[in-house]
């Protein structure tokens, strides 16, 4: 009767919302009025934003004050801090909490409770680093970009969200879409979406995209730092449509503002520790705005263009990463075969809305890089839809740089694809068109090192003090699936500010998580990459685990705490035959709803994967 009942008044709430959902669309009605899930972002060494959305029983209330919680155990037993939050229509009945006096570097749990005693899932979040924290010397974000729910499975979320040892997200922006391209018609509600004209249709969008469990499940687990790009904004509407559209995605994805009352000022830094600094731009809604000395139009504006540089020569830190919406790289189209579509870019470059469009401005940031000797600078950047790692120089083809070796590059771009948006695939290009396209970038742009036109997935930065490895990982946007493949790893030594040019074949090994989560590890050559698959996840409370191994043994299947690796459960403990797939059903049904880690070990093995019960 409870989900009846809340089925029906977001209906008469949220009309926009109640339609004929595509598959793996649903709201999380067992956690109501909590329907959207948890979230977490801006992760500071002391502070950090935790968010949720409650849906009122009734259409006549005005506002509900809701209970925050959080913990360094994810079954709450020590809370390190509460409060009250008055939810209300202003907001959205959205709830955004900016919870300081953290320690740094640390795992914490959070949750929230509604006014009738109802939980929301437990969020798991981290803080970073503190600027002493010189010992630690090994981070790991994920990296994404252009995530069209319409155009496929959020099957990269998922992946995400199974990886317990990130550090953070970074979305590099397009995390939700104002239209549906008709080229890419994969999960369409019925009735058929119309762009947002209102905030509160913005609103209805933001909504609209976390009934998929996926996009939960990855904000749940990480904290996200997060820019917008031209589909999050009605960017080009009129002054009253882009602030309101800016203010409905800030509802739903809270970023820290520099000033709270300037909602178009989103650039911002980010440090952890002595190891790397992250410095968030928006190139969005700051081109063009002014002018360069030389008279050439601006990408980044004067007062963010003295903001990036000062913070980039008074960085102390070993790895500097800027995170932006367009790719930095030249790609120049000028000369392309005449199979390459024709409405592409402007004749000379693929898009005069990226960094392409402005190479003065371009050249004049790279200048400052490189007469200031600042080394270890990567960018980040989304949009393209597209794979692309390359080398970063003023004049890529001339004197001044070998294609060949990288040197003379000033810095990198790693520019990882979309994790739906569509590409050369989904234009219907045969393969041999798309062999030619790689082929002309290549030997048209020496500085790209690599590049993939029909893939979809995320990418994964591996960060230590001596180097940095970049990796694609890949997954079907077609099908729901648990299935990822990595292509492959590029490395970035120390000081070096370029790629090398040989690819690395397996991925970066996890990150020890051993002081606030509980380390895996694999003996070579006795155990193969035991690929543990856990469904349902989440759960009731009843799971099926199936793996399989290389050499039989006798192996204990374990539940332990996430927070300090207590044993809750032991499941069972059996012989396991080699190269037999195993099939253990268990059931903990008795625990606390939370998130918890299954744990296989024996002799020659242990490994294991984090489990949600609701």
């Amino acid at each position: 009767m409870k989900n009846l009942i809340f089925i029906y008044l977001c209906s008469f709430l949220f009309p926009s919302l109640f339609a004929q959902l595509p598959a793996n669309m649903y709201a999380d009605s067992s956690y109501a009025p909590f329907l959207y899930g948890v979230a977490s972002s801006d992760p500071t060494e002391s502070q950090v934003l935790i968010w949720t959305h409650i849906t009122p029983d009734s259409i006549n209330q005005d506002s509900l004050n809701v209970l925050w919680e959080i913990s360094t155990d994810s079954t709450f037993t020590n809370i390190n801090q509460s409060g009250l939050y008055t939810a209300d229509t202003s907001g959205d009945w959205t709830v955004t909490v900016d919870v300081s006096n953290l320690n740094p570097y640390t795992t914490y749990y959070y949750r929230f409770r509604s006014p009738d005693n109802n939980y929301t899932r437990t969020g798991r979040t981290r803080t970073a680093p503190d600027s002493d924290s010189s010992n630690v010397n090994h981070i790991r974000m994920g990296i994404i970009s252009c995530s069209s729910i319409y155009s496929g499975f959020f099957n990269a979320y998922n992946q995400l969200a199974e990886r317990p040892d990130l550090d953070a997200v970074i979305h590099l922006g397009d995390y939700i879409y104002d239209f549906v391209d008709a080229d890419e018609e994969i999960r369409v509600p019925v009735p058929y979406p119309a762009s947002p004209t209102t905030k509160q249709d913005w609103r209805d969008r933001q909504r609209y995209y976390l009934l998929d469990p996926d996009l939960r499940a990855a904000r749940q687990m990480h904290p996200w730092i997060v820019i917008w790009d031209n589909h999050d904004t009605d960017y080009n509407g009129g002054v009253t449509q882009a602030i309101e559209s800016r203010e409905a995605f800030l509802e739903y994805v809270p970023m820290r503002l520099l000033n709270s009352s300037d909602t178009k000022k989103i650039y911002r830094k980010f440090s952890y520790g002595s190891l790397l600094d992250i410095f968030m731009i928006d190139i969005l809604l700051y081109r063009n705005i002014d002018n360069l000395p030389s008279g050439d139009p601006s990408i980044l504006g004067t007062s963010q263009f003295n903001w990036l540089t000062n913070e980039l020569q008074n960085s102390t830190a070993k790895w500097k990463l800027i995170g932006n919406q367009k790719m930095m790289c030249g790609w120049s189209v000028a000369n392309i075969p005449a199979f390459f579509p024709a409405t592409i870019g402007n004749g000379s470059v693929l898009d005069p809305n990226s960094w392409d469009g402005f190479d003065p401005a371009r050249d004049r940031l790279l200048d400052f890089i490189d007469n200031n000797n600042i080394d270890n600078v990567m960018v980040l950047s989304g949009d393209a839809h597209v794979s692309m790692a390359s080398d970063l120089h003023q004049a890529p083809t001339g004197s001044g740089y070998d294609g060949n070796t990288g040197a003379g590059s000033v810095a990198v771009e790693f520019l990882p694809t979309s994790v739906t948006r569509g590409n050369f695939d989904e234009m219907g290009y045969p393969g041999w068109v798309v062999s030619a396209v790689v082929g002309y970038m290549a030997s048209a742009n020496p500085n790209q090192v690599f590049s993939n036109i029909t893939d979809h997935g995320y990418g994964l930065l591996d960060i230590k003090s001596d180097s940095l490895i970049a990796e694609f990982w890949y997954c079907d946007i077609l099908n729901q699936t648990t299935n990822q493949t990595f292509d492959r790893g590029l490395l970035l030594k120390d000081t070096e500010n370029h790629w090398h040019r040989t690819n690395m074949s397996s991925p970066s090994p996890s990150k020890d998580y051993s002081s606030t989560f509980i380390s895996t590890k694999e003996i070579d050559n006795l155990a193969k990459q035991i690929k543990l698959i856990i469904f349902p996840n989440p759960s009731e409370g009843l799971f099926t685990l199936n793996f399989e191994l290389k050499q039989g043994e006798s192996i204990t299947a374990e539940i332990l705490d996430l927070a300090n690796g207590k044993i809750l459960q032991n499941i069972c403990t059996k012989f396991c035959e080699a190269e037999q797939e195993q099939h253990i059903n268990f059931d903990i049904s008795a625990l606390p709803a939370g998130t918890y880690f299954l744990r296989l070990k024996g002799k020659y093995i242990e490994t294991g994967k984090m489990i949600i019960k609701k």
